[in-house]
């Protein structure tokens, strides 16, 4: 907090020592106190979304308070965890930027009570495991955030930082909580220590000179090489952190939660020609409305532009006439994907197929609002089959409940390995194919309310060795009733703890305090999170923690 020790840091103090024991203390360390910059910054600013402070530092604390206590509430630990915070400049463009960056600062092995022998942990999880601070003196967690978001238009065309805390984010804004959310959650154990250029694991010696694997690695699995990154040597390794959609997290815990998170994969149901029903994968496109079962169906017919070899419909078709009402089918390659898509639907077609035209499924990608029709991909593989059957395919979008976007067909939710390395994404992060979108992954999205939800991350950490909360969310010794976290990694009494931090911290009486706590209460309540007797209980809580 400040040097000069506000009220504001008195009373965030105050409330942390009050942190449930069934919780885990995360205890920030404002690296920017006495700098006028940063979390230590005066400017004036209005209160937005819940959050109450009214000096830019002051939000920017109030933030990262809110998300210490999230992920206090949620995680399990007798030793507090010492995060330093801080705001730097770092790398932005027009169109890009680092928002933060974060990670453990030490880390340990073959310890009483290890996960496992010969294995790296990162330093709040070995303090969590031996009960005692393995790092005195020290921060457990170093995380920075880039000072140059900030209305700039040469950083993300002039975004800001959005301080709120009720997941409303406004167009051309960034939100600071879910960064920080996410961030943390690095720091406690989303993170690997791989060297994914190499393939070498952390700290080789005399005795493993691929070095020793650490409690995420262990978890990792390539389906194409059908071994677990552990027993990899190197260059399998380097490969397989390059080798997209294909390496995935073996642990039982994020495999239990995955089906009550991630939405069933998308499906072409092939119902006519006799000998082809059945349903083949699709992949989703980001051209043209979003695709839901029932709204891409008829009849498949194969596009024809006249242009050489095949059908990429990368000129205007030929076979308008045969197209027109039915369903385009187009290969892949020679232009982009909206281009195809705005040639099939100028010829009529009511949604556009595109088929592989390499080995894998296709997604089709690109931004464009000129198309109107859906747009799907299939595999080469499938491609070719309706291609040979045509005319006369008949097929319709359905969903497969025995698989789900964003893992592989063992229900194994896939890691961020895509084919260029992107050194502070690549592995250490779920896959952008996820959805809905993940907290841990590697781009902060629009959908994400890490106000409320932290989906599949705890379950990842409970898969890494930790321990996370089983009960309900306490307001001092009261409890609530709600639980903390549940299966799905909906948090909603984690963001109760988190609330009564910040009511108690600005409330002028113990009653403002209360009826705070009330209005929030309400909130979820609209929202179909708690019932009214959950509400009930909080605002009781909330009146007995004096």
């Amino acid at each position: 907090m400040s040097r000069n020790k506000s009220a504001l840091a008195i009373a965030l103090v105050a409330a942390f020592a009050a942190a449930p024991l069934s919780a885990a203390e995360l205890v920030v360390v404002n690296l920017d106190a006495g700098t006028g910059a940063g979390l230590d910054d005066p400017t004036p600013r209005a209160p937005e979304g819940g959050n109450p402070a009214t000096t830019l530092g002051e939000q920017r604390q109030v933030v990262y308070a809110y998300a210490a206590r999230m992920w206090g509430a949620i995680m399990q630990s007798e030793v507090p965890i010492i995060v330093g915070a801080r705001f730097i400049p770092q790398a932005c463009t027009a169109t890009g930027a680092v928002l933060g960056s974060a990670g453990t600062t030490s880390v340990f092995r073959d310890f009483p009570g290890a996960i496992a022998p010969g294995t790296w942990h990162n330093v709040a999880l070995t303090e969590a495991i031996v009960g005692f601070d393995a790092n005195p003196g020290a921060l457990d967690i170093s995380s920075q955030f880039n000072s140059r978001i900030s209305g700039d238009p040469a950083c993300l065309g002039g975004a800001d930082w959005y301080y709120g805390l009720d997941g409303q984010t406004p167009a051309g804004s960034v939100n600071f909580l879910n960064v920080v959310m996410h961030e943390i959650g690095h720091g406690i154990g989303f993170q690997s220590f791989l060297n994914v250029s190499t393939g070498s694991m952390f700290a080789p010696d005399a005795a493993n000179p691929s070095g020793y694997p650490d409690v995420y690695l262990r978890n990792a699995f390539n389906n194409t090489l059908g071994k677990a990154f552990p027993v990899m040597n190197n260059a399998e390794r380097a490969f397989s952190v390059r080798d997209a959609g294909r390496t995935v997290w073996t642990g039982g815990n994020v495999a239990s939660a995955a089906p009550d998170f991630l939405d069933p994969r998308l499906a072409i149901n092939i119902s006519a020609p006799a000998g082809l029903e059945g349903p083949r994968e699709a992949g989703r496109s980001t051209l043209g409305p979003f695709v839901t079962p029932g709204s891409f169906s008829g009849e498949v017919v194969v596009a024809d532009d006249g242009i050489g070899a095949g059908g990429d419909a990368c000129e205007p078709l030929a076979n308008a006439a045969a197209v027109a009402g039915r369903i385009a089918l187009v290969d892949r390659g020679t232009c982009t994907f909206d281009v195809k898509a705005l040639n099939a639907q100028s010829a009529g077609a009511s949604g556009v197929l595109v088929a592989n035209n390499v080995a894998g499924l296709v997604e089709p990608g690109g931004v464009n609002a000129a198309v109107a029709i859906p747009v799907l991909g299939l595999s080469q593989a499938d491609g070719n089959v309706v291609r040979a059957a045509s005319p006369g395919v008949q097929v319709e979008a359905i969903t497969d409940p025995d698989r789900l976007v964003g893992a592989d067909d063992a229900g194994r939710v896939r890691l961020n390995t895509p084919t260029t390395l992107a050194p502070g994404s690549t592995f250490s992060h779920y896959d952008t194919a996820l959805s809905p979108n993940a907290l841990m992954e590697p781009s902060i999205t629009g959908t994400l309310r890490a106000d409320l939800d932290v989906d599949l991350t705890p379950a990842l950490f409970r898969d890494t060795g930790w321990g996370t909360n089983p009960g309900n969310a306490r307001l001092g010794n009261c409890d609530t009733g709600v639980p903390v976290v549940d299966p799905a990694g909906v948090a909603v009494g984690a963001s109760i703890e988190a609330r009564s931090l910040i009511c108690r911290a600005f409330a002028p009486n113990h009653g403002k305090y209360v009826g705070c706590m009330a209005a929030y209460a309400d909130g979820l309540v609209a929202q179909g999170l708690i019932e009214g007797r959950d509400k009930g209980r909080v605002t009781s809580c909330a009146a007995r923690n004096k």
